[in-house]
């Protein structure tokens, strides 16, 4: 599921605040894409959007809300994507790999979103976004241990898989795709890589066989 478009200049007065909202987390994280979290500013985003500081703010009351609306968008677009994927598959094991390919497929066409979700969980301590993020990361692994569990039950894989670490390998999995197209500079290319990457790691769940 792609960005939300932003959307154009001339008609701005006729947004409605949901509009608005929508326009500020677009530009959060088109922002994301070509800069550090930290330097992504209310003032950044105004400059963006051609609107002032407080023309944003009339909209949010802070920068915490509108990270929280950032992430509350992560949440609700992966999830719809990762849903409708897994939707179209019969068996457990062709829905984790469903999800694995919508889960890089949704990065792949929002880059900026693992760059705002690392930046807010490396560091310590406890606020109301980092909480947020840590509720969707949980979520998230609570749907895929689930999933493991029913493909192990099926036959799918070994029994004695631990179906609460299988989504650790999963998610790390993503989270290594990231990394090299972010070095490489290549986000487009990650699809096509992450078929041969769920490859591995199946042979992985499965475990070595004795010949």
């Amino acid at each position: 599921m792609p960005t939300p478009t932003l959307a154009p200049a001339a008609p701005r007065h006729r947004l409605t605040t949901d509009q608005r909202q929508r326009e500020i987390v677009a530009t959060v994280l088109a922002l994301a894409r070509e800069r550090g979290p930290d330097a992504i500013t209310t003032q950044a985003i105004a400059d963006r959007m051609g609107l002032t500081q407080g023309a944003v703010f009339r909209h949010f009351p802070d920068k915490q809300a509108i990270w929280l609306a950032v992430f509350a968008w992560v949440r609700e677009s992966l999830g719809a994507a990762i849903a409708a994927a897994v939707e179209k598959a019969d068996s457990p094991l062709a829905k984790i790999e469903r999800a694995f390919l919508a889960h890089v497929a949704f990065i792949a066409e929002n880059p900026g979103v693992p760059r705002v979700m690392f930046h807010e969980m490396q560091y310590p301590g406890d606020s109301p976004v980092r909480t947020e993020v840590r509720a969707m990361i949980n979520s998230y692994r609570q749907r895929l241990t689930l999933l493991f569990t029913k493909a192990k039950a099926a036959g799918e894989l070994p029994r004695d898989l631990d179906a609460t670490l299988a989504p650790v390998s999963f998610i790390g999995a993503v989270q290594g795709l990231v990394i090299e197209a972010s070095l490489a500079g290549d986000e487009a290319g990650m699809a096509k890589r992450s078929r041969k990457l769920f490859a591995l790691l199946l042979d992985g769940y499965r475990g070595r066989r004795q010949s």
